[in-house]
């Protein structure tokens, strides 16, 4: 199995990408918020793979990158650089470069993808595998497409809920995400790129986006539609306040109880 070393000051954001890696089949994954941190960890576990922000404390990506390809201990140790709007540019003579650099702010399964391209020279997908006999291979739409998309639509046998609601923030749109499942029907309210409501079953706001999205995680029997429209809903029709990865990020966290609170959820159907 691969071990992925993840290196991002930001602890949230941190979370997120160690449980997308995990969904996609990379359960040996070690996080650090830190360059100084990720020289410890490299000294006790080499990794296969470092996926690193370029704006790190104590040592920037860029130097760390330099660090890595210097050691003799560290040949053929793979190195994904992920640069964030506002970042400083690449030294003019960067010597020892990375094996691939992302840019800009990105969707959490182009990284994940790209991080599985490098570790087995093909892309992954990035919807956390299925039991029971597999669906017609179909490869999850690039994020491009799904950004420009109107009334985006598709089986949660191919996306996972999580790559759908972060397609929909970055390209910005306004409408509703109607989420159906064997259990019932779930609706996620973006206003141009924010989650702002979500109701499933008789919950609503932060406790019914990470009811949705736990329950539908594995569902490969569910449906997905989005409703562009034309404004948001009113101040009185918002219920979360928190960003999408706060949202992703909690709902990963409280998997375990979230499988437990949907499985005693009420069974009548409530329409949304």
């Amino acid at each position: 199995m691969p071990r992925v070393l993840l290196i991002d000051p930001d602890r949230n954001a941190l979370g997120v990408l160690q449980a997308a890696l995990g969904q996609a089949g990379f359960k040996e994954t070690a996080a650090v918020t830190s360059g100084s941190f990720a020289l410890t960890m490299l000294e006790r576990n080499r990794p296969d793979l470092i996926v690193s922000r370029v704006r790190v404390p104590d040592i920037d990506g860029y130097e760390l990158c330099s660090i890595v390809r210097k050691d003799p201990s560290m040949k053929g140790v793979l190195f994904l650089l992920l640069a964030s709007p506002g970042d400083d540019a690449p030294p003019a003579m960067l010597e020892e470069k990375p094996d691939q650099m992302l840019a800009g702010d990105l969707p959490m399964a182009t990284i994940v993808s790209e991080a599985a391209r490098l570790l087995q020279g093909t892309p992954a997908p990035v919807p956390r595998p299925q039991p029971g006999p597999p669906a017609r291979p179909q490869p999850a739409p690039p994020a491009a497409e799904l950004e420009g998309s109107n009334g985006l639509r598709g089986s949660l046998g191919v996306m996972d809920l999580p790559y759908i609601t972060q397609a929909i923030a970055l390209g910005h749109k306004t409408g509703q995400l109607l989420v159906t499942l064997p259990s019932g029907r779930g609706v996620i309210v973006f206003d141009r790129g924010r989650v702002v409501h979500a109701k499933f079953f008789g919950l609503i706001g932060e406790t019914a986006f990470a009811a949705l999205v736990v329950a539908a995680d594995g569902d490969a029997h569910g449906s997905f539609v989005f409703n562009p429209l034309e404004t948001g809903p009113d101040q009185a029709g918002r219920t979360i306040n928190r960003d999408l990865r706060q949202l992703l990020l909690s709902a990963e966290s409280g998997f375990d109880d979230g499988r437990t609170d949907a499985a005693v959820a009420p069974r009548s159907r409530e329409e949304v």
